[in-house]
């Protein structure tokens, strides 16, 4: 479990919420997880709108570390509305 005052939960706050494609928002959490060693077990983000928990693990052990929860929403502009959680 990812605790609540661990500092990647700050990061996550100032991910921004709107993307050109769903690659760019995986990109970006990637990016911060990364920081602490951590990557996502991602899936396949299929449609234009839906839901999805993937684990977060530890790089180099494999390890489960927490959970990540991404909604997203594509919107008439094409661009992708994301709400991120980790626990």
């Amino acid at each position: 479990m990812i605790l609540q005052r661990h500092p990647v939960r700050k990061q996550f706050g100032n991910l921004p919420i709107y993307f050109d494609h769903k690659g760019a928002a995986v990109s970006a959490v990637d990016e911060v997880l990364a920081q602490h060693g951590w990557t996502c077990d991602f899936c396949s983000f299929t449609g234009d709108n839906g839901r999805a928990t993937v684990s977060v693990l530890e790089i180099e052990s494999q390890i489960e570390v927490g959970q990540a929860v991404f909604a997203w929403y594509r919107m008439p502009s094409g661009r992708y509305e994301f709400t991120i959680y980790l626990a």
